[in-house]
C-alpha cells in the first residue's frame, strides 16, 4: 500500500508523455492584439479551428479533434446559459475558464482510470474589465496561463517558448493595424510549425531564420490554408466575432 503515491505519480507521468506526443505536430496557434480588437490565427487543412463562444469570446486549441468540440460545446453552451439567466454581462472569460473548463481539463487528466483530453485550447476575449485583450492559455492538466499582450499554443512548451521569444523580438509597443498584426502571427506561427517537424525528428536546435519561416509558409500554404477570427470592438452589433474570408486574408497578407 506504501507505493501506492508513487504508482499515482509514475502514471501521471506516463500520462502527461503521451499526451505530449499526441500535441507535438499540432498546427499552433497565435493570438494577438491589433487597433480594433484581437486576432486568433492558425493554418488548416480543411477543419475549423477558430470558433465564437460568446459577444466578445472566442477560442481555438490543438488537440483530438472530437475532445476540442466537445470541450468547445460545453464552453459555448455555459455561456449561453449563463447570458440566459443572469445578463449578457456576467458572461465573462475569467468565470468560464476558471469554474468551467480548467477543472474539467484537471479532473480528466488526474482521474487516471479514466481518458484525458488531449487538447490545450487558447481563449480571447475583448472590452471585459480593465484590460483591453484578455488571452487565456489552458493547458491538458488544467494549468491556467492569463496574458494581456499576446499568447501561443503548440506542441511542447519548447515550441511555445520558442514563439514567444520571437513574438517578444518583433511585436511593436504600439497598436498595429489589422494586415501588420496579420502578418506577425502567421510568421510567430511559422516558428512553431518549424520547430514541430524539427523535433519530430529528434533535433532540438530552436533557432529559426527568416528564410526558413518563409519557406515554411510556402509550403504548408500549398495544402492548407490561413484562418484568421477576429474580435472587433468597432463593429456595431452585439457580436464583435468573425472570421475572415480567404480573399480577405490574401489582400492583408500581401500589404
Amino acid at each position: 500500500m506504501r507505493d501506492l503515491p508513487y504508482r499515482w505519480i509514475e502514471a501521471i507521468q506516463d500520462r502527461r508523455d503521451y499526451i505530449e506526443d499526441q500535441l507535438r505536430l499540432g498546427s499552433p496557434v497565435v493570438g494577438l492584439p491589433y487597433e480594433k480588437g484581437s486576432l486568433l490565427l492558425t493554418v488548416t487543412k480543411g477543419a475549423q479551428k477558430i470558433f465564437e463562444v460568446h459577444d466578445r469570446i472566442a477560442l481555438s486549441a490543438i488537440g483530438h479533434p472530437a475532445d476540442i468540440e466537445r470541450l468547445r460545446m460545453l464552453v459555448t453552451d455555459t455561456a449561453s446559459v449563463q447570458a440566459f439567466q443572469s445578463a449578457t454581462e456576467d458572461v465573462n472569460l475569467h468565470r468560464l475558464t476558471h469554474y468551467v473548463l480548467a477543472h474539467t481539463f484537471k479532473q480528466a487528466f488526474e482521474a487516471i482510470v479514466g481518458e484525458a483530453y488531449i487538447i490545450k485550447m487558447l481563449l480571447v476575449e475583448i472590452g471585459n474589465g480593465d484590460a483591453k485583450t484578455q488571452f487565456t492559455h489552458i493547458n491538458y492538466d488544467g494549468n491556467v496561463n492569463v496574458h494581456h499582450e499576446s499568447a501561443v499554443i503548440g506542441g511542447t512548451s519548447e515550441i511555445e517558448n520558442a514563439m514567444q521569444n520571437y513574438l517578444t523580438n518583433e511585436q511593436s509597443d504600439t497598436e498595429t493595424d489589422l494586415a501588420t498584426t496579420i502578418q506577425l502571427a502567421l510568421k510567430t506561427w511559422a516558428v512553431g510549425r518549424v520547430l514541430s517537424q524539427r523535433f519530430e525528428e529528434a533535433e532540438d536546435d530552436t533557432d529559426v531564420t527568416e528564410e526558413q519561416i518563409d519557406e515554411i509558409i510556402k509550403s504548408e500554404l500549398d495544402e492548407g490554408e490561413i484562418e484568421v477570427g477576429i474580435l472587433d470592438d468597432s463593429l456595431s452589433a452585439d457580436t464583435k466575432f468573425r472570421i475572415l474570408s480567404q480573399d480577405e486574408i490574401q489582400d492583408l497578407t500581401n500589404k
